[in-house]
């Protein structure tokens, strides 16, 4: 080997030897590092995450639908008294059989219009009319008996005149008079009640109306006051409603009730109070109202479920929000809007509140035209990005590389020149 090659080898192992124990001392001697000190949160305290939120990377994009979101909106807010009720006929009666007797003929059913007087059942007449006959049968007798009578008594009225009977012969043939002229007005009598018997045996309508039930079928055997048909008048309906005492005195007839039904969607229709009942139910402080509701084209129908509100003072020109937009949160009511495509947490104050159209006076940091979540979904976070499905993304800033560590190595040492 030649003589240069084996010192620049030796020179070569005593360098990496040095520097392996510069090394080690450096390891040895070099303080622990020390933990990150926490950067302060930025963000304003209306903003903050809310409590129990996992933690999100800021540059994190959460997606949502357009029916998450609704605008804050300038509009009239009425605070209203809820009503619900169930839909009664004023007018409804049922119709009795008055008689007793075999049913000869139904000629309704259910759902059919009547007029008043029209002829809803026929009940067997053959034993009343046979009644009937014997009344006017007993009242032909009296009448003959009590003609005879009357002649009688003017024939002895002439006689005793000439004081050809006795006083005494006279009274007697008038009491036979008036005997028989009050056995006529008994059988009269008795002839009224079986014709209105026979009359009886046809049962008609007593007003216009629908018929609502139908109780008995052809040929059925009913006794008198047995309920034949239901009549209801649905041209005006009535919705009877609990009002707490409290709330009475803001109450008066002829104020307007808007009411939605059930099976009726959106449509409102609208009643008035008719009446307010005097005193609270017996276990309550509340008291009955009663709505009258028109229903000249006999839409709505008995039965049915009204659910109204009663205005009992109005807001006009109010920020309002959606009532489903309301969040409670560590005992603050609050709102979650977007605000430059990001999402911030707002607490709000609540004024005037109209449950029927679902949305609420706020007062606070939000302005008309603001975008704030609408439906509930879940734990949010403030700060994060919001992009709505179907609109351009939101773009977010890159996050910033983490700054470097200083090195510990000693510098480096330029190599020898050759």
């Amino acid at each position: 080997m030649n003589p240069r090659t084996i010192v620049l080898i030796g020179l070569a192992g005593a360098v990496l030897a040095g520097g392996g124990g510069y090394l080690a001392k450096r390891l040895r001697t070099a303080p622990p590092p020390s933990a990150p000190v926490a950067a302060a949160d930025p963000k304003p305290a209306a903003i903050r995450e809310a409590p129990g939120a996992r933690p999100v990377p800021e540059n994190t994009v959460i997606e949502m639908a357009p029916t998450d979101l609704a605008a804050a909106e300038t509009r009239e807010v009425r605070r209203e008294l809820p009503l619900t009720g169930e839909l009664r006929p004023i007018h409804q009666a049922f119709v009795r059989a008055k008689v007793g007797g075999e049913i000869l003929e139904m000629r309704v059913k259910e759902g059919e219009s009547v007029k008043a007087g029209q002829v809803l059942a026929r009940i067997d007449a053959a034993e009343f009319q046979a009644r009937l006959d014997e009344r006017l049968a007993t009242l032909a007798a009296n009448k003959a008996t009590w003609e005879n009578s009357e002649r009688a008594r003017r024939n002895n009225e002439e006689l005793l005149r000439k004081n050809f009977i006795s006083q005494q012969a006279y009274d007697n043939a008038v009491a036979s008079a008036s005997v028989a002229q009050a056995q006529v007005s008994v059988a009269e009598a008795n002839v009224t009640l079986a014709k209105k018997a026979l009359d009886d045996t046809v049962a008609k309508a007593p007003w216009a109306g629908l018929v609502a039930e139908r109780a008995v079928q052809t040929g059925d055997k009913v006794a008198p006051d047995a309920k034949l048909v239901s009549l209801v008048d649905i041209s005006r309906l009535e919705v009877e409603a609990r009002v707490p005492a409290g709330d009475i005195p803001s109450v008066v007839v002829g104020q307007e009730v808007s009411f939605r039904v059930e099976g009726f969607g959106e449509r409102r229709f609208t009643g008035r109070i008719a009446r307010i009942a005097p005193q609270s139910s017996a276990g309550s402080r509340s008291l009955m109202i009663f709505v009258e509701i028109p229903n000249p084209d006999m839409t709505l129908k008995g039965g049915m479920f009204a659910k109204g509100a009663l205005t009992l003072s109005r807001r006009q020109s109010v920020t309002a929000v959606p009532i489903a937009a309301l969040r409670e949160e560590r005992g603050e009511t609050v709102v979650y809007a977007v605000r430059d495509g990001t999402l911030a947490r707002i607490t709000v104050g609540v004024g005037a509140r109209n449950e029927d159209d679902g949305w609420v006076e706020v007062t606070g940091e939000i302005r008309p035209g603001t975008a704030v979540v609408r439906t509930n979904l879940g734990t949010l976070k403030p700060g994060v990005g919001v992009r709505v499905a179907g609109a351009p993304p939101v773009p977010t800033p890159p996050a910033a590389p983490p700054p470097a560590a200083p090195s510990s190595a000693p510098p480096a040492t330029p190599p020898a020149p050759r």
